[in-house]
């Protein structure tokens, strides 16, 4: 997530998660009205599956789009605009054959729009930062580099309802990767009939999800209706999703007691006063809060100094009694419930991380940085964006930090999040408190993130067993999974033990929820929510 601009939302132990409400004692309404009504801390910026980058986006994107293979209700991938598959013995080919559908406007949705989408997502000139995620096609970060024209891509249309694609290596999770947005298909015509307008407004974009977004009003917020053309219409329930932009919890608490919205984001000033309710939930997500040191800094190029900032603060107050919203506090960088072993054992328990630093140990360790790097004391900036819990988290590393380091001064930069994912890849900050979620189902798509040759290392770590590491699981074995595990918690390890990051927590999503609404569905990675089995029945 670069830094991802997707809201935080924590620990989910499989690939879908059903948000089931209780009944509760807060007032509800009485209409027959089916709508659903929710709402989101940020309004959607771009409807382009090959350009959306935020959070509101990628929701939305997952419910009015569709990709080869969709989680159903218990979470499986299973056909969605595909109908089967068949892959070649080496595990690198595949072949989709397609099922009979269209997108909103009635044009039928064709393997040349797969190709079409795939090849515009990876030429330079779109500039999709999400285009990593297709790299294991052949050719393709050839081409996403300006090295390869676009029609080298290992991806074709054998005819109107067959795709091929082609990769470079065989992995085990590449039926997941079909069902991210930059797989999804796209109009081609319609695209290049409304060029750069494409994706900017409910009406310059074409659907072939459950849903259409049917109304925009920017800063405020959208509706998704039924999309007609939709070929499993009848198992889409709810006619209407109604989502409203807030940012003032205590606006969104007011329209969930009057009955004016059915879910309502809060935060831990508000958590108490519906600690007793059961409408009251909470949830955690594989998104991982955790400090990254810039390398470029001579004392922070020092393992010493990374390591004793890395132990030198209570990542369990920050979770508990900060945050209090299902936060876990962790020192792992990978999350729990992102991927399970085939005998259903979670990647993260199937290892442990050695953090036997103690604070007195993590005092001795900068004293020794700071001579070592010729100094006495030291002078950091810390960069946090401008929520209110980055500041907060911000304001309390900074008294832990200064209090548990002789000699430290931390200096909170604060910078609305465009703006500090700027200053993180050209390289503006000492430290910066950053959230990594996951882009698929596997925990390379943490740990491909600090290999030397990243485009989103903005860290500039280098260790050269980290990348042997990464590299041999990305290369040997991938459908052994026991040993290509073992590599990969190496991986781990060695990334933690380095101090390269500092892992705070793994982040809690908390938010109050009507009895009366029901499959509203969370998958691990981009794209969390998605809407097609949610429903609401009337009092």
């Amino acid at each position: 997530m670069k830094h991802k601009m997707i809201k935080s939302i924590g620990l989910i132990t499989s690939l879908s998660f059903l948000l089931a409400a209780c009944s509760g004692n807060q007032s509800t309404s009485t209409s027959n009205d089916k709508t659903i009504k929710l709402m989101d801390t940020a309004d959607i910026t771009s409807l382009d599956s090959s350009i959306a980058l935020d959070g509101p986006s990628l929701n939305a994107l997952n419910s009015v789009m569709e990709g080869l293979y969709m989680p159903n209700e218990k979470g499986e991938y299973t056909p969605a605009a595909a109908l089967s598959h068949t892959v070649s013995k080496d595990g690198k080919t595949y072949t989709f054959k397609l099922r009979t559908s269209h997108f909103s406007n009635g044009d039928p949705v064709t393997a040349n729009d797969f190709v079409f989408a795939f090849k515009r997502a990876l030429d330079p000139a779109t500039k999709a930062q999400f285009a990593y995620d297709m790299y294991d096609i052949k050719n393709a970060e050839a081409i996403n580099k300006g090295k390869l024209p676009v029609d080298q891509l290992g991806v074709k249309a054998i005819d109107q309802s067959t795709l091929q694609i082609e990769l470079n290596r065989p992995i085990p999770y590449f039926i997941q990767l079909t069902s991210l947005p930059m797989f999804f298909p796209l109009d081609e015509k319609f695209v290049k009939k409304e060029g750069d307008k494409y994706g900017q407004e409910a009406n310059t974009t074409v659907y072939n999800g459950p849903f259409v977004v049917s109304k925009w009003n920017h800063g405020v917020g959208f509706v998704m209706k039924k999309n007609n053309q939709y070929y499993d219409k009848q198992n889409v329930k709810a006619d209407t999703i109604d989502v409203k932009v807030m940012n003032e919890t205590s606006t969104a608490v007011n329209l969930y007691e009057t009955g004016a919205l059915d879910q309502a984001i809060i935060d831990s000033d508000v958590i108490d006063r519906f600690k007793s309710s059961k409408e009251l939930h909470t949830l955690a997500m594989p998104i991982i809060s955790y400090i990254s040191f810039n390398e470029m800094n001579p004392l922070l190029r020092n393992k010493k100094a990374r390591v004793a900032i890395a132990h030198a603060f209570d990542k369990n107050s920050i979770a508990n009694d900060l945050l209090k919203d299902g936060s876990i506090p962790t020192d792992r960088f990978v999350p729990k419930g992102l991927v399970k072993t085939k005998k259903g054992e979670d990647f993260v328990n199937s290892t442990t991380v050695d953090s036997n630093v103690s604070l007195s140990q993590a005092k001795q360790l900068f004293s020794e940085a700071l001579k070592e790097e010729g100094k006495t004391s030291a002078t950091l900036s810390l960069l946090v964006s401008d929520s209110e819990t980055s500041r907060k988290i911000g304001e309390y590393l900074k008294a832990q930090l200064e209090g548990n380091l002789p000699h430290l001064t931390i200096n909170i930069v604060v910078q609305p999040i465009q703006q500090k994912n700027v200053l993180r890849r050209q390289g503006g900050y000492d430290l910066s408190l950053d959230t990594w979620g996951a882009d698929y189902p596997d925990p390379t798509t943490y740990l491909d993130l600090f290999t030397s040759n990243s485009a989103l290392n903005f860290i500039h770590y280098k260790n050269e067993q980290y990348d042997r590491l990464v590299e041999e699981a990305n290369t040997v074995d991938l459908q052994n999974e026991s040993k290509r595990f073992s590599v990969l918690h190496q991986a781990e390890n060695t990334l933690l033990n380095d101090g390269a990051v500092a892992p705070i927590y793994q982040a809690g999503y908390v938010y109050l929820q009507k009895p009366n609404v029901n499959g509203i569905k969370v998958r691990p990675f981009v794209g969390y929510f998605y809407y097609k089995y949610a429903s609401k029945t009337t009092n």
